[in-house]
């Protein structure tokens, strides 16, 4: 499992090296500082999900921000 996620890491930091200077060359900095931070989310997300780790749902925050919004029309 761990020689997984070490060729998953690598595999993600040179094709991230690659695209990310491929966007720095053609003075696109803001779209290669976005892609960087989606790049390292998705590195961890999916070293966790190859170590098989059980990750929390992405419902969650929504639940938190929609549900007090649909009591209160509830309540109407």
């Amino acid at each position: 499992m761990i020689v997984k996620i070490i060729l998953f890491v690598s595999f993600m930091i040179v094709w991230s090296f690659v695209t990310i200077r491929s966007n720095l060359q053609r003075q696109k900095n803001r779209e290669a500082a976005v892609f960087s931070g989606l790049m390292a989310i998705s590195s961890i997300v999916g070293s966790l999900l190859i170590a098989r780790v059980e990750l929390p749902s992405m419902v969650v925050p929504f639940k938190i921000v929609f549900e007090p919004i649909g009591k209160m029309l509830l309540m109407r």
